[in-house]
């Protein structure tokens, strides 16, 4: 007897279905990269100062950052 395959189904995937987006993704111009570069370089080295005021703990880094972060974005003008 001979045995029937199944047809092969697809299940569309999360970015598949529905409609498309209109909004295109874009890469950033050269002036939001070197604005992001600074501020990343200013950031980085208040999170160096703020472990030199720990008196160089080790195991802190990221708290060192992030307090490092939220200070220099908080001075920082809202970008358009």
């Amino acid at each position: 007897m001979a045995r029937r395959q199944k047809a092969a189904t697809t299940t569309a995937s999360p970015t598949t279905m529905g409609a498309e987006s209109d909004v295109t993704p874009s890469s950033p111009t050269q002036p939001e990269r070197q604005n992001t570069n600074e501020r990343q370089g200013t950031i980085a080295a208040r999170a160096y100062a703020l472990y030199e005021e720990r008196g160089y703990r080790q195991g802190c880094d990221l708290q060192d950052w992030f307090d490092a972060e939220r200070e220099i974005l908080s001075r920082a003008p809202p970008s358009l």
